[in-house]
């Protein structure tokens, strides 16, 4: 898995608030901070702590794994099916990816 930058983290956080449609002002304010605090974390005046991401993730319902591991490309219906994909047992799974192939 590639690793992370800061500005990218903090880009992920812009794309799910965006995704939320949640403004700035709105987003701190779950959060229970005053109306230029996202700003602040956004513009990168401030550094981005572990316990505001977590937040930041419950106020736009996602997953850190949603956060992290999809980032950008975050899809409910792609979540859907690893959901789905995970649930499987070894053999269903196996079964997925030679279906999968077939279709390539």
């Amino acid at each position: 898995m590639k690793k992370l930058t800061y500005d990218e983290i903090i880009n992920r956080i812009t794309f799910f608030r965006t995704r939320a449609n949640l403004s700035l002002r709105e987003l701190s304010a779950r959060l229970g901070y005053n109306e230029q605090f996202m700003k602040t974390i956004e513009n990168k005046s401030v550094e981005l702590k572990v316990k505001t991401l977590i937040d930041f993730c419950d106020a736009t319902h996602i997953t850190l794994q949603d956060f992290f591991y999809l980032g950008e490309s975050f899809n409910k219906d792609d979540k859907n099916v690893l959901d789905l994909y995970n649930n499987l047992s070894a053999e269903d799974k196996q079964k997925v990816v030679d279906l999968m192939q077939g279709l390539q």
